[in-house]
């Protein structure tokens, strides 16, 4: 019995401190919020200067070379952690999340969140865990590896997927290390 009230209260806690257990409604940002795109710099001049965006019709993240196609994102703040949640410019219930099916690479995808949200078996998914230290995107997860980085991952043609690279496991896929600079759309 005493284990069965331990455990309820243990998800109740848990619930209480789900990031979106406080935002039953969603909306776009208030006027004047500040937003902000995602430029790369990388030890491939290829890669260097290019924006994050969302093409349409996709979930995936990938690069572009024009900063016409960047996605725009507001941040909110997650007090419990100290990290931020990069959302969609349009409204709060698209951000962006890491999600894989395993932890080698988390790709940058497209999140749409509701109070009836759900992970399906057997994927991986974290939002609501950026860092924003000197302006670079970085991620505050509690994972204990430090050599975790954002990687383009190869896809077709010349195309660039983003995701989080744990650092030390191997990978069939083409990837090359990323910094991901937060840069202000002016008002």
């Amino acid at each position: 019995m005493k284990s069965l009230l331990f455990l309820t209260v243990s998800l109740c806690s848990l619930a209480s401190a789900w990031p979106f257990a406080r935002r039953a409604k969603m909306a776009p940002p208030k006027p004047g919020t500040q937003l902000y795109q995602l430029q790369t710099t990388s030890a491939s001049a290829a890669l260097t200067n290019q924006w994050v965006a969302l093409p349409s019709g996709t979930t995936s993240y990938t690069l572009a070379s024009a900063q016409t196609a960047a996605s725009k994102f507001f941040v909110t703040k997650y007090d419990p952690t100290g990290t931020w949640s990069l959302h969609a410019a349009e409204d709060d219930t698209r951000q962006i999340a890491l999600r894989g099916t395993d932890s080698v690479l988390l790709y940058a995808v497209d999140l749409t969140t509701s109070t009836n949200f759900t992970i399906p078996g057997g994927v991986l998914i974290e939002w609501g865990t950026f860092t924003m230290d000197n302006n670079v995107v970085g991620v505050n997860d509690g994972s204990a590896l430090k050599n975790r980085t954002f990687v383009a991952v190869q896809g077709t043609g010349s195309t660039y997927n983003i995701a989080l690279y744990d650092g030390v496991s191997n990978t069939t896929q083409s990837i090359t290390p990323l910094t991901l600079n937060f840069v202000r759309v002016p008002t």
